[in-house]
């Protein structure tokens, strides 16, 4: 006798290169990453020295410290996050 009409058929995959696709959406993500993270670090140390500047009344001095602060912070965050990753990839 031939198959019960309705059994399932395995499906396709949606993406017909999908380790290509994976490996840019990896991409992206990596670098989202280190977008926000720089971001997260500029806007919160903006977010700081605003506060105390008005807390202070210095007059924007606090917060061109802290936003510098943040710059550099963020970009020590993030060269630590793309060392890590050449790190992990050489391992591979």
């Amino acid at each position: 006798m031939s198959e019960a009409p309705f059994t399932k058929k395995p499906r396709r995959s949606i993406f017909r290169n999908s380790n290509k696709s994976s490996k840019i959406y990896e991409e992206l993500s990596i670098v989202t990453q280190v977008g926000l993270t720089m971001a997260g670090c500029i806007g919160f140390c903006f977010w700081i020295g605003y506060k105390l500047d008005a807390w202070l009344q210095t007059h924007g001095i606090v917060l061109v410290i802290f936003i510098l602060m943040g710059i550099a912070g963020g970009g020590w965050t993030v060269y630590r996050q793309i060392q890590d990753l050449y790190k992990s990839d050489r391992k591979k």
